[in-house]
């Protein structure tokens, strides 16, 4: 493709999140963080409500709304006799986006989300780019192919985040399978810190978009022997990085 044609993608954080607006997103968001970067530990009793609506200054009914939030994302779970208990990691919704982007990056939790979030994407995105070779429209293959060429920092790091984003995004999408659809949120919250966290041991920015271009070119050809193919051989660079990050957090 010729970089005149390259585009510039954006991220869409607000479209991805579950959280709700206002007071109880700031709540939730105050809340979940204090949860997941260890504030509050495991079987750890959050404050009581009353508690809660004296120090973030909002309403019971706020307070309220922020937990139910949480329990649904498998962070804390609520009883009359003591209020509201924070439940153990392996109880969290780790394909909820905002869970995963509440982790501090630096954690060695966080480089095990990373870790093995990349061996699912492994598991899965292999298929989904095979079933996209077969399934996809003639614009999604377009859509691909050119979110691969707009992986270089020729239009700054978020754009070139934006069409990773949206490469793989769009491969699931045209997968045909709903359930396969879904896992874009889970993409989209690994993709960001892995950005950051994977960047030492990232390769190099040619490197990564003629990967990419690749299978984007055996989808558009509706090659799915080979799409399925190239993009096991990529993500498998991914799990490598991040072994290596896992490794050094201490994992």
């Amino acid at each position: 493709m010729d970089k005149a044609r390259q585009q510039t993608f954006e991220l869409p954080d607000k479209a991805l999140t579950s959280l709700p607006t206002g007071a109880v997103k700031d709540t939730v968001e105050h809340l979940g963080k204090s949860v997941v970067q260890g504030v509050f530990a495991t079987d750890a009793i959050l404050p009581r409500e009353e508690e809660l609506v004296d120090s973030l200054g909002v309403s019971r009914t706020v307070v309220r709304e922020a937990i139910k939030v949480l329990c649904g994302k498998g962070l804390v779970r609520t009883a009359r006799r003591y209020g509201s208990r924070v439940c153990p990691f392996e109880s969290w919704n780790l394909l909820d986006p905002d869970v995963i982007r509440w982790h501090d990056p630096d954690s060695p939790r966080t480089a095990r989300i990373y870790a093995e979030a990349t061996d699912l994407r492994l598991i899965v995105e292999p298929e989904a780019a095979a079933l996209a070779a077969m399934n996809a429209t003639p614009q999604q293959r377009d859509i691909i192919l050119a979110a691969a060429d707009g992986i270089t920092p020729v239009n700054g790091e978020e754009s070139m985040i934006g069409a990773d984003y949206t490469f793989h995004a769009t491969i699931l999408q045209a997968s045909g399978n709903l359930m396969l659809a879904q896992l874009q949120n889970v993409i989209y919250a690994v993709l960001l810190f892995s950005y950051s966290a994977g960047r030492a041991g990232a390769p190099e920015e040619q490197v990564s978009r003629r990967n990419h271009l690749s299978v984007a070119e055996a989808i558009a050809g509706g090659e799915a022997d080979l799409a399925r193919t190239r993009m096991r051989d990529m993500l498998a660079q991914n799990k490598a990085i991040a072994e290596k990050f896992a490794a050094t957090a201490g994992r």
